[in-house]
């Protein structure tokens, strides 16, 4: 799939239904970036012109205006790819704001994202001076924060959200068994657990306000699970993964 990271400006601020600016990321160094890292049969025969984006790399942003934001045709994003050289994502779907020693980060799960369209987990960290006109003097940045073309490690991310000690906790929506996938600070992956009562895909992770208890539905039958740790053991286990290379698996 193809879709566009979009934030809305609002006139007043708290006011949506006010009115304002829909805008769409551009990487400013990149024009029309593809991000997606997909290899077209040219690319994999003439291997030399693939030129995906690092994980790892840190890519300044800027955000460009989408007029005709009803868009009827359904042409949104390519209004904004097309027009404005806005980023192409692959399938962006999952998208949660946490909280890592004080710096605000957006992660984004792009579901078919990568080299062999496994997926992918981007983050974004905001401008200091976000939406407003001193925003150009320090841009927010982007970061492809892992990328593992591996389906024992990530398969199809999806819905994500931040832990209260800070991994990332992310829905598979894959094709065979579906996990949910640990991720620490520092990239490395770990599975969590597994939905072991059928293939449905695991949805809308989230933690309750006390980050005691982690709600996770199974999309079939339509159930949803509530899950009370041993957040203690797991937290231990998953700050062992830290100090090695990045995305070894392990199973909390």
């Amino acid at each position: 799939g193809d879709s566009l990271i979009y934030r809305f400006i609002p006139d007043q601020p708290g006011e949506l239904a006010a009115g304002g600016k829909l805008q769409a990321l551009k990487i400013r160094d990149l024009k029309a970036a593809d991000t997606r890292n997909w290899r077209s049969r040219n690319q994999k025969i003439f291997w030399w012109t693939y030129n995906p984006v690092p994980v790892g790399e840190t890519l300044a942003v800027e955000w460009v205006d989408i007029e005709n934001v009803e868009s009827p045709s359904d042409d949104l994003r390519y209004q904004g790819a097309d027009s404005k050289d806005a980023a192409k994502f692959a399938r962006g779907e999952g998208i949660w704001y946490g909280d890592n020693q004080g710096t605000g980060e957006f992660y984004i799960a792009c579901t078919n994202g990568g080299i062999e369209y496994k997926g992918q987990i981007w983050r974004y960290i905001p401008s200091p001076y976000e939406g407003t006109s001193r925003e150009a003097q320090e841009p927010g940045t982007l970061e492809l924060f892992i990328e593992p073309n591996d389906v024992n490690l990530m398969e199809n991310a999806d819905n994500l959200t931040v832990t209260p000690w800070g991994d990332l906790i992310i829905c598979e929506d894959g094709p065979n068994e579906e996990f949910l996938i640990g991720v620490t600070p520092e990239g490395n992956i770990y599975r969590f657990a597994r939905n072991a009562g059928n293939l449905s895909e695991l949805a809308g992770a989230t933690f309750s306000p006390d980050g005691t208890t982690l709600f996770v539905n199974i999309q079939s039958p339509g159930i949803t699970l509530a899950i009370t740790g041993p957040w203690d053991q797991i937290r231990q286990r998953s700050e062992t993964l830290w100090q090695k290379p990045n995305n070894q698996v392990s199973t909390a």
